[in-house]
């Protein structure tokens, strides 16, 4: 599997040719980088630790962005996939209990690319930048794309949107021992971006002109083609804003009806929005009342949608989430159930 990913790496680099205006000068980060190879391995223990270890010399965003991309992909280790499908604690962007928050992913030292993507933006929001995880489908050398497998980041710098792959540079890394060929996939455009990563839902492509699944799939020309014909036709930052002030249940709401607009074929991540939809609406605090109650009725409707569209699907991460979800659903019909006694008793 890590081979597969490093020919994917590999091929995606072929394709990625950066616009040397918007190239930063990696030369200037020298200093940086031997500091943070110098970083205390006791410190890894510790995220709060680390972090301001790795800021203390900073004299800018840019170089504490540097510090964090750096000493995450030298430091933590690509997961095995293989490892992944026999170990429910650490499924593969999957909205359950998987190890992918920052403190698990340095308890561990290795995690798989929503792992690495979610310590960096770890990082980033704590020392106060605009940043997110994305997850989005990958340029698979023409091979059509039903459903998105892979998690990046984005951050925002000089009042600029640049995208950073930190699990393909960490693969790049492993497969070559080359640190310059990892500067790839660190602070690229958007417009660069976009030929080898497509986000789930259009708002992440930080394009005014968003580029659909198909154009995607039909390579880098069509993208291009597309991009330097198209008029501008989408407002992200309105649509950022908008999505940044809804709930949390409601993000993912929105979010699973993007996929189904973009690419109703995506069954997969579909469900998966629906199961964290459902998740985020039965955990609620306070004593159950009839608004709670109503709560666990659209989470457990949402939970049975994403049963259904995993059982449409027969692979084995399907399988895995299909029996995830199942024990999920049998907790909230117990929690109905409470909630339903415990409504008649306040009458």
């Amino acid at each position: 599997m890590y081979q597969k990913l490093t020919i994917i790496i590999i091929l995606a680099l072929a394709s990625l040719e950066l616009v040397q205006a918007q190239e930063p000068t990696f030369g200037k980060y020298g200093n940086i980088d031997r500091y943070v190879k110098r970083t205390p391995d006791s410190l890894s223990q510790n995220i709060v630790l680390l972090h301001n270890y790795l800021v203390a010399p900073a004299e800018s965003n840019e170089d504490k962005i540097r510090a964090f991309y750096m000493w995450i992909i030298t430091n933590i280790k690509y997961e095995d996939q293989v490892e992944l499908m026999y170990d429910s604690n650490l499924l593969f962007y999957m909205g359950s209990n998987n190890c992918s928050s920052p403190v698990c992913v340095l308890k561990k030292g290795k995690a798989v690319c929503e792992g690495f993507s979610k310590l960096f933006q770890f990082f980033c929001t704590y020392s106060g930048l605009e940043s997110y995880t994305i997850g989005g489908y990958i340029s698979k050398n023409g091979a059509l794309q039903d459903r998105a497998t892979h998690s990046w980041n984005v951050v925002k710098i000089n009042d600029e949107w640049r995208f950073f792959d930190l699990s393909w540079a960490n693969a790049i890394l492993h497969h070559s021992g080359i640190k310059s060929k990892t500067n790839e996939f660190y602070m690229v455009s958007p417009e660069e971006f976009i030929v080898s990563h497509l986000p789930i839902i259009p708002m992440w492509q930080f394009l005014n002109t968003p580029i659909s699944i198909q154009i995607f799939n039909a390579g880098e020309e069509p993208i291009k083609k597309y991009m330097n014909s198209a008029p501008a036709n989408y407002n992200y930052t309105d649509t950022l804003i908008q999505f940044n002030r809804m709930s949390g249940a409601n993000k993912r709401l929105k979010t699973a009806h993007e996929i189904y607009r973009t690419n109703p074929n995506n069954k997969f991540n579909l469900a998966i929005e629906y199961y964290r939809y459902a998740r985020n609406m039965k955990n609620f605090d306070g004593e159950i009342d009839p608004r709670n109650y109503s709560r666990l009725i659209k989470a457990r409707g949402k939970m049975q949608l994403a049963i259904d569209l995993f059982k449409s699907s027969s692979d084995i991460s399907s399988q895995i989430m299909l029996l995830q979800v199942k024990a999920d659903i049998d907790n909230i019909d117990r929690l109905i159930i409470s909630a339903k006694k415990q409504i008649r008793y306040l009458k």
